[in-house]
């Protein structure tokens, strides 16, 4: 994902922490685990982050700038179908979350402030549902923001059961039953073709 060169001393260590955190958590990212797998000195760490925390915050928005690749480069789904696009998303944030399992947990913590780019997630899942509601594709009583949070909800709720054991074999059963019943009571039967 991260791509360096080798006298790119500041790439070197990102990449390293990156790698440590998305195997082990972030947790793990310590000074000298990263200064070792990136074959460097402290002082250098300390240079290019300041500390490890500087290092931690730029390897999250690392991942979230993955995240949001993503995102711009999935393949359209039929715009036609409220429930498939729904769905792909869902299945877009579980697969990220699989791909990334240390680091899921430090984009989208459970406690503690949120990283700013989990507004602009927010954001694009809010657009796509006010599109919805003018279409008349949800239920009766459920608006663009409900639909919303909820989803926010049941999908982080997921995301991160699965990280937390991502060689379940229950973790695709698991992700598609709570996907399902979501798109169920927030999309109209109507939508659905």
């Amino acid at each position: 994902m991260l791509q360096n060169t080798v006298g790119d001393v500041r790439g070197r260590l990102l990449a390293a922490a990156f790698e440590i955190a998305t195997r082990d958590g972030v947790d793990a990212v310590s000074t000298r685990a990263v200064c070792t797998a990136a074959g460097v000195q402290a002082p250098s760490l300390y240079h290019h982050f300041g500390d490890r925390s500087g290092l931690i915050r730029t390897v999250v928005d690392a991942a979230f700038e993955e995240y949001f690749h993503r995102k711009d480069t999935a393949t359209p789904v039929d715009d036609a179908d409220p429930r498939a696009r729904v769905a792909a998303g869902w299945d877009a944030h579980i697969a990220f979350a699989l791909a990334y399992p240390g680091l899921y947990p430090a984009m989208y913590p459970t406690s503690g402030p949120l990283p700013s780019q989990v507004e602009r997630s927010g954001a694009l899942l809010r657009a796509g549902f006010d599109e919805l509601e003018q279409a008349g594709a949800l239920r009766p009583g459920i608006t663009a923001a409900l639909a919303t949070n909820a989803l926010r909800a049941a999908l982080r709720g997921v995301a991160h059961a699965v990280t937390a054991n991502p060689d379940s074999s229950d973790n695709d059963l698991t992700s598609a039953t709570v996907r399902d019943a979501l798109i169920h009571a927030l999309i109209a039967d109507r939508a659905h073709n």
